[in-house]
C-alpha cells in the first residue's frame, strides 16, 4: 500500500496540508461572503456550522479568511455563556450583526451540557456529527437567552464537493505523482507528506501517531479579529 495525504480536515500528523483543505477553506470563506450581506442588512446573528470532526482547521481558516466574528472549535473549546457574552459585547459596541463559525465537532457538553446518548450514532465511528445538529444547537440557546435575531446555515456536503481550487490540483498532482513513482519503485508502506513546500516520502505509520491540531499562536491569530 501508498497512501496519499488527503482529508480535507488537514488533521493528519507528519504533514504540512491535505488535498481538500483549500477548497473547502475557500468555500467556508466565499459562504461567509455571501452571508454577510443579510447578517448586516438585517441585523442577524448567522450561525455557520463547518466540518470537522476532532480538529478546526477548516472552520479555524475558513472564519479567518471569510471575516468570522467568533470561531468555536474542539481545540479551544468555549462555553454557551462565553459566546453569548460576545455577543452582547459586540452588540453594545454597535456592531448591530454577528458571523459565529462553529466545528461540527465541538464539545456540546462544554457548550449547553448535551448528554452523549442523545446523539445520532453511526455505529462505526461514533457520533454521527453530520446529525448532531451542533450549529442549530448553539443558535437555539442563544434565541433562547434572547435580544438576538438568529439563523443557521450548515454548509455540510458543499464543503467537498464542486471544483477544487489550483492550489489544491496542485498538490494532488505533486503527492499523486510521488505515490506513483513509489508503487513502480516497489516502496510500500509509505506516505508522500507536504513539508514545506517539497514532498517527501514517509512511513504511513507516521499518520497514525494521532492528529494534527490548530496551535494556538494560530487560534488566537483568529481570535484578535473578535
Amino acid at each position: 500500500m501508498v497512501g496519499v495525504p488527503k482529508t480535507l480536515d488537514n488533521d493528519l500528523v507528519g504533514t504540512d496540508y491535505c488535498i481538500g483543505f483549500d477548497t473547502a477553506v475557500s468555500i467556508v470563506a466565499e459562504s461567509l461572503d455571501r452571508l454577510y450581506t443579510t447578517a448586516a442588512s438585517h441585523h442577524r446573528v448567522m450561525i455557520v456550522e463547518t466540518m470537522g470532526r476532532a480538529t478546526g482547521w477548516v472552520a479555524a481558516m475558513g472564519g479567518l479568511a471569510g471575516g468570522a466574528d467568533l470561531i468555536v472549535i474542539p481545540e479551544f473549546p468555549m462555553t454557551m455563556d462565553e459566546i453569548i457574552s460576545h455577543l452582547v459585547k459586540r452588540r453594545s459596541s454597535s456592531s448591530a450583526f454577528s458571523i459565529v463559525v462553529v466545528a461540527e465537532g465541538i464539545d456540546l457538553g462544554t457548550v449547553g451540557g448535551v448528554e452523549s446518548s442523545e446523539l445520532s450514532s453511526d455505529g462505526i465511528r461514533g457520533v454521527r456529527l453530520a446529525t448532531r445538529g451542533v450549529g442549530h444547537f448553539v443558535a437555539s440557546k442563544i434565541d433562547e437567552y434572547g435580544g438576538f435575531e438568529v439563523r443557521t446555515t450548515v454548509l455540510g456536503h458543499l464543503q467537498r464537493g464542486g471544483s477544487p481550487t489550483a492550489y489544491d490540483r496542485i498538490w494532488a498532482t505533486r503527492v499523486g505523482a510521488s505515490a506513483y513513482d513509489a508503487v513502480v519503485a516497489g516502496k510500500f508502506g509509505v506516505i508522500p507528506l507536504v513539508r514545506g513546500n517539497e514532498v517527501t516520502l514517509e512511513p504511513l505509520s507516521v499518520v497514525a501517531t494521532g492528529q494534527r491540531h490548530v496551535p494556538r499562536e494560530l487560534y488566537e491569530l483568529c481570535a484578535a479579529f473578535f
